[in-house]
């Protein structure tokens, strides 16, 4: 009974162990700095062309060891096994530079190479994002600048605009005053009226506004006392105010020893 038990029981399999698995041949590779697709594109071909072993005879994984940085080297390491050793998946953790590297073989391998030829592609999306978030970034500031420009470009012309207009202002002025005066007297005369105006009123004075025609000038002044108190001239109020607080003035003309001083004198 006991011996056809023991023929009955069968012993459990061993779980397979690591070093059951090929070895692991393992290579370091480094690719100059360049867009992370051509830094993978190089580091498999250095592991095509620097195997070990003819390619039909082996099996090979590259993985990238440190992540991407615009100007930095690419830094890979690529595993071989043996094809004839290869009897299933396996996964196996390599040492490489310090650090420890899981890789696949077999169909795990394969989703492997999937996963990352779909991160690479992720990665081809986010760049190409990036590139054209910056080339948008880029117009709209191209766009503010010029629309600065155009803004001061109009404030300029404006200003041109109405200096232009002031200055034909002024020659209309000009034009009318000598119309006005015509050849009765030059305007040398009303400009030397005009400042004896200025120059001769008393500081309590508040003129108001200044008439001159055909050499004959009068004054609007606010309040009832004489503007000038000079005697170079005659002073004539008129009789009654032009408005509530606001009389005329007369002035008469300036003597012949007066007209023979320069322009704006004053004695």
């Amino acid at each position: 009974m006991t011996d056809a038990l023991r023929r009955d029981v069968r012993p459990e399999p061993e779980p397979a162990r690591p070093e059951d698995h090929p070895r692991v041949f393992t290579r370091a590779i480094v690719t100059p700095p360049a867009p992370p697709w051509e830094q993978a594109r190089a580091a498999n071909l250095d592991a095509r062309h620097g195997a070990p072993l003819p390619l039909p005879d082996l099996v090979h994984r590259v993985r990238r060891l440190s992540g991407w940085a615009p100007g930095r080297p690419g830094r890979f390491a690529v595993f071989y096994v043996r094809a004839a050793e290869l009897r299933g998946p396996f996964e196996a953790a390599v040492e490489v530079e310090g650090q420890t590297v899981k890789v696949a073989f077999g169909q795990g391998g394969a989703s492997t190479q999937r996963i990352q030829s779909l991160a690479a592609v992720l990665l081809l999306f986010g760049l190409t994002g990036a590139v054209l978030g910056a080339g948008a970034v880029m117009a709209l500031n191209a766009r503010a600048e010029a629309t600065g420009q155009l803004e001061a470009a109009e404030k300029l012309a404006a200003a041109k605009l109405a200096a232009a207009q002031g200055f034909h202002r002024q020659v209309v002025q000009a034009r009318d005053l000598h119309t006005a005066l015509g050849a009765a007297r030059p305007i040398a005369d009303v400009l030397a009226d005009l400042s004896w105006v200025g120059t001769s009123k008393t500081p309590e004075a508040r003129v108001a506004a200044v008439h001159w025609k055909g050499g004959v000038m009068a004054v609007e002044v606010r309040g009832e006392d004489p503007p000038f108190p000079a005697s170079d001239r005659r002073l004539e109020r008129a009789t009654r105010p032009l408005r509530p607080g606001v009389w005329l003035w007369g002035v008469g003309p300036r003597s012949a020893q007066d007209a023979s001083a320069p322009a704006g004198a004053v004695r």
